[in-house]
């Protein structure tokens, strides 16, 4: 109760003597009163210790804010204060600054200050900023002598085995939690999401409410049946009405703020949602969900700019939350920033490989900038899945479409309709199984109608696909002109009418349809590729790099059309390596989160042996995103190369760190033991690698192919069997048996296991050979001697296969090495055939046309293969034969000396520089020739031969 002032006693009457000096003096005198009294008030006040006993106070009382505010003042009159750090840091944690939290745990930790709290706190802040791998590493097999810090460390270990599907070493934690603090609430209520995590939702539920009776003003357990309830798909006023009661305890309980929204948007209560997410931001304005869910409020109401900021400020406290990147993503997509977009889909895409619907947003936003070819090699890992959802494969069918590939376009699209039969695309995907079934009018009715009721074009591009793969050509071409009236802006219709003229074999037509779809879209990379692939046939790779010119124009941007330009000039020879490599570097600069530019440039730093600049380039970009796996893995290559290999161990161990779920990181160390001839190095690696994904077939075959490398077909049987076993009716599991069996000379068992897994193929209903089994298995038949059942074989299937590019140019490989020429250039004759840009099969008829004493069919031979192929070094080696073969010496030397210029570690090719210099008289310079290579003794088999020319030019 306040008392009231006492009146002040009166004084008695001034003396009139005192003047004005007196008054002067007295005045001074209060002011000096008044001085030491505030000065008295400074050193008398509270001390940095006191203002530290003040904290731990409000801590009890779990009031963060103001133990906060009493922890930097302390810190202001005394910084040094090593547990005001940790405690300011722990008061930050828990009012959800997981950032401000780990900065003053640093400094803590950097002041002398240890201890089992402080190792707790950094497990904590650990799993909050999503590092569970070096949570793990760290804190994984550690305990603590505090029984609370021990308690607070295993719980926070529960929930990293958890992340990490380890629900056997999140159990033990669990049990040592509970032995440390058997009475502990939090503890318990760890225990019962782990119960939750291993499956068993009754039994959880039964223990919440134990706890409970025990502890009703437990909001976090009130919260935590909240979300139970959810799980157990109960009412959700339930739900609700629990989230409430946690309010109710402890309204600074985020997560009941964050369950409260989340239930009433699903009821549709959008009022009380806006009124949940009041009074959260009030309790927690800084915390990283009020920003989250403001941010989505701000999106859905259209307030881009507001949700925009509210973003920006979410990434600063949560940059690599998977949720938070998803949702800028969609936020810089509605403000139309799609590179801004395409970043955030990319790091989480980068963080959480399974995230399907970062892949599904970022494969949609490169479809719509053109590039179909990117889209499908960031949707690939979720069609490669083992459950793709339907809007995955929807997409994927319309990037196929797009493509040209109606086949798989439909089949992507079938399986989509099983999934969800009342969407649009999967309506199509009905359609489209009809005409699969026979019942083809039925299905193509459905199919027009789709086109014609839709607003959207994907029944149009589905119904061009069907009428083109039925050569029905005009009907295609009227289709694709009522698309165009359709969506008359985008250059989808131009880019089908040329596909369309292509296959009628209209280039002039297609040409011209698909600069209209570049005139349409400029930016559209589809549009660009098909008009720098006629380029290129044309022999034309100046207006290739044209086409890329202009989408960059447009779009400056555009890093996959600065890299394309880069890669056809370098391609061509129409940039010096130098300035490539300058440029490149610049890119990297440029685009720091893509590892693209950064990769070709370290690249071409490689080759020029400049490894300095290239060690320099890869750690910059690992300095700037040291949890960038790609460009780590970078550092490790660069690392390797300089014979750092310590350092490329550590680099390549952290790339398994960051991507436990690939086996690049593992890989990489088997190479590494490789080249140290480290045999059980590399043996351990590989297990390590083939544990990552037993089932994943691109892993199974090179854990196959290193095993053999190192002569241990047991590590890959392993693999073998570890695939055969998860996708048992994948054909490539028994191909690589049979590749096993042919590394152990057992033909007989590698033959049969070739044999089944075409079987499996053609059980399976492929429609497209498996060129590659097919070659193996033809090999494997002659390697066994069975020459008469390869025969049978090779007809047989080219009697199916009749334009098989690849298996006719294997048969005139065989035929070529038996010495049946004739035979080897008929099959050659064949692939030209079919593909008369084959160049690889032109310089082989050149060979054989030149042992045939055909010079000058040799020499037009050897023309095409390299102006097919230019600055290819066997093919200018065949052409220096040839102008030789024709008397043209002059240019056969000159062409020659490109070719060891281009390879000089081939001491074939300076032996054919050395025989022309001798034809034509030039000792000198064939002289110094033969003595490099006689330099090289037995490292060089044809040593006679160049005994035989030194001796005749002596």
């Amino acid at each position: 109760m306040s008392r009231k002032p006492e009146p002040s006693k009166k004084s008695g009457p001034l003396s009139t003597s005192i003047g004005r000096e007196g008054r002067s003096l007295r005045q001074g005198a209060t002011a000096l009163a008044l001085g030491s009294a505030l000065l008295l008030a400074g050193c008398f006040g509270e001390s940095a210790q006191d203002l530290v006993k003040s904290a731990k106070a409000h801590l009890d009382k779990r009031d963060n804010k103001a133990a906060i505010i009493q922890l930097k003042n302390a810190l202001q009159k005394d910084d040094s204060l090593a547990e005001a750090r940790y405690l300011l840091a722990k008061a930050l944690l828990d009012s959800g600054d997981v950032a401000g939290a780990a900065i003053e745990a640093e400094k803590a930790k950097s002041q002398g200050f240890s201890g089992d709290a402080l190792a707790a706190l950094q497990a904590r802040l650990l799993l909050m900023q999503g590092k569970v791998d070096e949570l793990l590493g760290q804190f994984g097999t550690r305990h603590l002598q505090n029984a609370a810090d021990e308690a607070d460390l295993q719980t926070t270990l529960v929930g990293a085995f958890v992340a990490k599907q380890r629900l056997a070493e999140a159990r033990k934690a669990a049990d040592a939690a509970v032995r440390a603090a058997p009475d502990n609430v939090q503890v318990r209520l760890v225990n019962v999401r782990l119960l939750t995590s291993e499956g068993k939702l009754p039994e959880a539920r039964e223990e919440i409410d134990r706890v409970l009776a025990k502890s009703p003003q437990s909001g976090e357990a009130w919260l935590l049946k909240g979300e139970l309830q959810v799980l157990a798909e109960a009412p959700p006023a339930e739900s609700i009405a629990s989230f409430r009661k946690a309010l109710e305890v402890d309204k600074k309980l985020v997560g009941a703020h964050a369950g409260l929204i989340n239930q009433l948007m699903r009821t549709g209560d959008k009022a009380g949602a806006k009124e949940a997410l009041t009074a959260m931001k009030a309790a927690a304005p800084q915390h990283a969900q009020t920003f989250y869910y403001a941010a989505v409020f701000a999106l859905d109401g259209g307030q881009i700019k507001e949700a925009t900021e509210l973003t920006q400020a979410l990434l600063k406290v949560a940059p690599n939350n998977e949720r938070a990147l998803f949702l800028a993503g969609r936020v810089a997509q509605a403000n139309g920033d799609l590179r801004q977009a395409e970043s955030h889909y990319a790091k989480l895409i980068q963080a959480t490989p399974d995230a399907q619907p970062a892949r599904v947003a970022l494969a949609q936003l490169q479809l719509r900038g053109g590039d179909t070819e990117q889209a499908l090699a960031t949707l690939q890992p979720a069609l490669d899945g083992k459950s793709p959802s339907a809007e995955v494969l929807a997409l994927a069918a319309e990037i196929r479409l797009k493509q040209g590939q109606g086949a798989e376009a439909e089949r992507f699209l079938a399986r989509a309709a099983e999934l969800n039969p009342n969407d649009v695309r999967s309506r199509v995907g009905l359609a489209l199984g009809q005409m699969q079934k026979g019942q083809a009018a039925a299905g193509m009715t459905a199919l027009r109608q789709l086109a014609a009721q839709d607003k959207g074009t994907i029944a149009d591009i589905a119904l061009i696909s069907v009428l083109a793969r039925q050569k029905d050509y005009d009907g295609a071409t009227q289709a694709i002109a009522v698309l165009d009236k359709k969506d008359p802006k985008s250059s989808t219709a131009p880019e089908l009418r040329g596909r369309m003229l292509l296959l009628r074999g209209d280039r002039a037509g297609a040409k011209a349809a698909f600069l209209e779809a570049a005139k349409r879209e400029p930016g559209s990379m589809t549009a660009a590729n098909s008009l720098a692939s006629m380029d290129l046939q044309d022999l034309k790779a100046e207006d290739a790099v044209t086409r890329y010119e202009t989408v960059l124009k447009a779009d400056p941007k555009n890093l996959r059309a600065e890299m394309a330009i880069m890669g056809l000039k370098l391609a061509h020879k129409l940039i010096d390596r130098d300035a490539a490599a300058k440029r490149l570097t610049e890119l990297a600069k440029q685009h720091p989160d893509d590892p693209t530019p950064r990769q070709a440039a370290v690249g071409l730093l490689m080759e020029k042996k400049d490894f300095k600049s290239a060690l320099s380039l890869a750690q910059e970009g690992v300095t700037a995103s040291p949890d960038n796996p790609t460009l780590v893995d970078l550092l490790g290559q660069v690392q390797a190369a300089t014979g750092d290999r310590q350092q490329a161990i550590s680099s390549f161990n952290k790339v398994a760190t960051l991507q436990p779920r690939s086996p690049l990181g593992p890989l990489r160390l088997v190479d590494l033991a490789v080249q140290a001839g480290d045999k059980d190095g590399a043996a351990a690696a590989l297990k390590r690698a083939q544990a990552v994904d037993p089932g994943d077939p691109d892993l199974a075959r090179k854990v196959v192919e290193k095993s053999l490398q190192l002569q241990r077909p047991d590590l890959a049987m392993t693999a073998v069997k570890g695939l055969q076993t998860a996708r048992p009716k994948f054909g490539l599991g028994w191909k690589l048996e049979g590749d096993v069996a042919r590394a152990r000379r057992d033909l007989p068992a590698a033959i049969a296991a070739y044999r089944k897994a075409e079987q499996m193929a053609i059980d399976a209903g492929a429609t497209v050979p498996n060129t590659e089994l097919a070659i193996t298995l033809h090999s494997t038949l002659i390697e066994a001697g069975k020459k008469d059942e390869a025969e049978r074989y090779s007809a047989a299937f080219l009697a199916k296969n009749k334009a098989d590019e690849l298996f006719l140019y294997h048969v005139g490989d065989v035929a070529l090495n038996a010495g049946r020429y004739p035979e080897a250039e008929q099959r050659y004759q064949a692939v030209l055939a079919v593909n008369p840009r084959n160049a690889a099969a032109a310089n082989n008829i050149a060979w054989l046309r030149l042992r045939a004493g055909k010079a000058d069919e040799g020499l037009k031979f050897a023309e095409q293969a390299t102006k097919l192929r230019p600055n290819v070094p066997p093919y200018m080696d065949t052409l220096a034969e040839a102008l030789a073969a024709k008397g043209q010496k002059d240019k056969a030397i000159e062409v020659q000396k490109e070719v060891v210029k281009q390879a000089p570690t081939v001491p074939a090719y300076r032996l054919r520089l050395a025989q022309l210099y001798v034809a034509a008289g030039n000792k000198g310079d064939a002289e110094a020739e033969l003595k490099r290579l006689a330099d090289l003794g037995p490292n060089f088999e044809q040593q006679a031969e160049v005994r035989k020319l030194q001796a005749a030019i002596r």
